[in-house]
């Protein structure tokens, strides 16, 4: 009987998030849902209503007095030590060119942010964990993306291009709606600006809209990807991305940096024990390197985080 009052509020919360996956699996698999619009849900969710939720939270959030580099750094130090082993085991053990280590090591540390982290993390926390979530959701794509992108570039050993990349990166972050968003609502709390009424109610609409959107557009996202394993590698990338990232950040955040704020912690643990994002696979087919090993990583670590997720959010309860 205690087992199922201690599941009871995990299985409330993971069952209708992973339900919702399902639906939208479904609806892609049965032609009901096309991949036009899969595409044009998924840019919903990044470009209009993750800002708007941004903008409307942040603006009325009590935002930390100076900038937590140890949050900080506890995520993503733990991270480029997960991505650096990435590339190093991809080097020894199957010996892959540069590229493709690149691949592997973000399919175990690119963590699914936006679209299941969002969801999850606000379901089972609350508004407590809105600061130090979106700490880590407004750097992510700061970091990560223009990161992914030099080293693949140097996997191409085109000269002269490396400038290039790194201009075209700075102005695609700048630009980016979530950074916008993010960037927006900052200065709103800043300045003490209230945000006018009708767009207010707009931007809870919006807002409002995310999470169901956005495991929906995951759900039928994942329904595209075919089933190719290639199992040589894919396990390792499971363990790395599903076992091991969460448990360096903890580690990090813990022992090495001593954060107190017990849902700080949580926030950072949930995040990296997020399943692969589909950023891997958009990079690995842009730069036509490991699309294999991305694919399974994004579609597997899916299904296995129901059961890693579930697991955390009984202990943290």
């Amino acid at each position: 009987m205690s087992h199922i009052k201690l599941f009871g509020p995990v299985f409330d919360i993971i069952l209708p998030i992973f339900g919702l996956l399902v639906v939208g699996y479904f609806a892609s698999t049965l032609g009901l849902f096309e991949k036009s619009a899969v595409r044009g849900l998924t840019r919903y969710v990044f470009d209009f209503a993750v800002p708007m939720l941004l903008l409307r939270t942040i603006t009325v959030t009590n935002l930390p007095e100076v900038i937590p580099w140890d949050y900080l750094g506890s995520y993503y130090i733990g991270t480029l030590i997960v991505l650096l082993s990435g590339i190093c085991l991809s080097h020894l053990l199957w010996k892959r060119t540069f590229s493709q280590q690149v691949i592997n090591a973000f399919s175990c540390s690119f963590s699914n942010t936006v679209l299941l982290g969002i969801p999850i993390i606000l379901l089972a926390f609350g508004e407590k964990a809105v600061v130090p979530l979106f700490i880590i959701i407004g750097t992510h794509g700061l970091i990560m993306v223009p990161l992914f992108t030099i080293m693949l570039e140097i996997g191409k050993k085109e000269k002269g291009r490396l400038k290039t990349v790194i201009l075209r990166t700075t102005f695609g972050v700048i630009k980016n709606p979530l950074i916008i968003g993010l960037l927006s609502g900052i200065l709103c709390n800043y300045f003490e600006i209230s945000l006018w009424k009708p767009l207010d109610d707009v931007a809870k609409f919006l807002g409002d809209s995310v999470t169901p959107c956005a495991l929906f557009a995951l759900g039928a996202t994942l329904a595209g990807f075919r089933k190719d394993i290639p199992w040589q590698e894919v396990p390792l990338v499971l363990i790395m991305k599903t076992v091991i990232h969460p448990l360096v950040v903890w580690v990090m955040a813990s022992l090495v940096f001593g954060i107190k704020e017990v849902i700080w912690i949580q926030v950072l643990v949930m995040l990296a024990a997020q399943p692969t994002g589909v950023n891997p696979f958009l990079f690995a087919s842009r730069y036509n390197v490991g699309q294999s090993v991305a694919s399974s990583a994004f579609f597997m670590s899916t299904v296995i985080s129901i059961f890693t997720l579930s697991f955390l959010l009984s202990y943290f309860h």
